[in-house]
């Protein structure tokens, strides 16, 4: 820099300058200093904070250590307890003694695939096993200084006896949705009538049903539907109606207000089926032989595999290859009836000519074996060795209420009958259906 003597303000001014220079180099100097001194502090509290969390974290790591955890198990396809307790590494020795506790046997020995099981663990060693027996019981098992002990909790479900009703514009599971039904209980219905109405083919637009049944929920929250009590289906013009009765010794069924059962001797059709693809004709042309040739059954049109099942209660009279029926099944029924099963793909395992069968059990596979087309069961029923159209023959009832129990049906069924007059259930009703329930539990917890 260049200074000119003689000029005094431009020297003031420099040393001014240079005045100001200094003071911030100490001030940037001191800083520096004291800066060093901070971050040398803040390391040694940065370490010292480190070293704390560690240890701590490490204690409670070790305390964690020292508490049972919860194991969340859910049952597989082959699963048993012992195979259970083998895999979380726990004493098959604790196993044998709770399956010596009394009672606590029956309620460990059986699983079922899906089911969740909860298991306590601590230091690799059971301190307690919970198990839902069913909706309302819950068996708890813990370790104590004894040994195990167990308790049966109960939580007691709700019933409210309900009315609903619909009208069908598609489908029986559609009007039973808009109305705020569930398919389970559009289920139950089907299976109530299935003898009378085919829900693939006899549903038409404008059929309505009416149904009484039971709401369950537990703790104020709904977890399903109960039974159903009673229920009207109108089906192209014609009334079918259901009560839900159990005679003396008897499992429950259904039958008509007057005591006549619903349930058939025979299945209207023995499969879960498509489409009806051939009908009952004498004088069909053979889609094979292309000549005309009775056609003295029903041919379901299904996806090979499709399960078959016995129309009714009966002893295989054939079962093996027969011309065009391909695989066949023959079975004989009662008051000289019999029911006829072909181009089956094959056989339920183990039957045999000979063998008694019951109504709904499986024997045999959808196929198209023998003079066939595409895969169907073709159908025959025969009553005194004439063959009669399987859609239409009248089928004969099971057994109805006995005489001896007629009165008791009675007092049972009205009250149920009328709330399909009126559309709501009688007060009495929900009492009946909760005292039921509460029957039912208690019945359980002492078991």
């Amino acid at each position: 820099m260049t200074l000119e003597i003689g000029s005094g303000n431009k020297l003031l001014d420099f040393l001014k300058a240079r005045w100001l220079q200094c003071t911030v180099v100490a001030v940037l100097a001191i800083t520096w200093w004291r800066g060093e001194l901070w971050v040398e502090d803040a390391r040694r509290a940065d370490e010292a904070t480190v070293q704390a969390s560690v240890l701590e974290s490490a204690r409670a790591a070790a305390e964690a250590a020292l508490l049972p955890v919860t194991v969340d198990v859910i049952v597989g396809a082959n699963d048993t307890l012992e195979r259970i307790f083998r895999k979380l590494s726990l004493s098959v020795t604790d196993l044998a003694t709770l399956r010596s506790l009394p009672d606590l046997r029956a309620s460990l020995d059986r699983l079922y695939p899906g089911e969740l099981l909860k298991f306590r663990v601590q230091d690799s060693k059971l301190v307690g096993l919970e198990r839902q027996l069913s909706p309302s019981e819950t068996l708890k098992v813990s370790r104590d200084p004894n040994g195990f002990a167990s308790e049966l909790i109960i939580n007691p479900l709700e019933r409210e006896v309900v009315t609903g009703e619909a009208t069908i514009r598609y489908s029986l599971f559609q009007a039973a949705s808009d109305a705020g039904m569930s398919d389970t209980l559009a289920m139950r219905i089907a299976d109530i009538f299935r003898w009378d109405i085919d829900f693939v083919l006899d549903i038409q637009p404008g059929d309505r049903f009416r149904v009484t049944y039971e709401q369950i929920s537990q703790d104020g929250e709904p977890v399903g539907d109960g039974d159903v009590l009673a229920v009207e289906f109108i089906n192209q013009g014609q009334v079918y109606r259901a009560v839900r009765f159990a005679p003396d010794g008897q499992s429950a069924s259904y039958y008509t207000p007057d005591g006549k059962s619903l349930r058939k001797a025979f299945l209207r059709a023995p499969l879960e089926f498509t489409r009806v693809s051939s009908r009952f004709n004498p004088y069909r042309r053979h889609p094979v032989l292309n000549r005309i040739r009775a056609h003295r059954g029903t041919d379901y049109a299904a996806p090979i595999g499709t399960p078959v099942k016995a129309a009714g209660a009966g002893r295989v009279r054939f079962i093996g290859n027969k011309g065009g029926y391909g695989k066949v099944i023959e079975i004989e029924h009662a008051n000289e009836i019999r029911t006829v099963y072909g181009h089956l793909s094959r056989f339920a395992r183990g039957l045999r000519q000979g063998e008694r069968v019951d109504q709904g059990e499986v024997i045999g596979f959808v196929g198209m074996t023998g003079l066939a087309t595409g895969p169907h069961l073709h159908y025959e029923y025969l009553a005194r060795g004439v063959h009669k159209d399987p859609q239409k023959v009248p089928l004969p009832n099971d057994q109805p209420i006995p005489a001896s129990r007629m009165a008791a049906f009675r007092e049972h069924a009205a009250p149920l009958v009328a709330t399909l007059d009126q559309g709501s259930p009688a007060p009495y009703l929900a009492r009946q259906a909760q005292e039921a329930g509460n029957s039912a539990t208690s019945g359980a917890a002492g078991r």
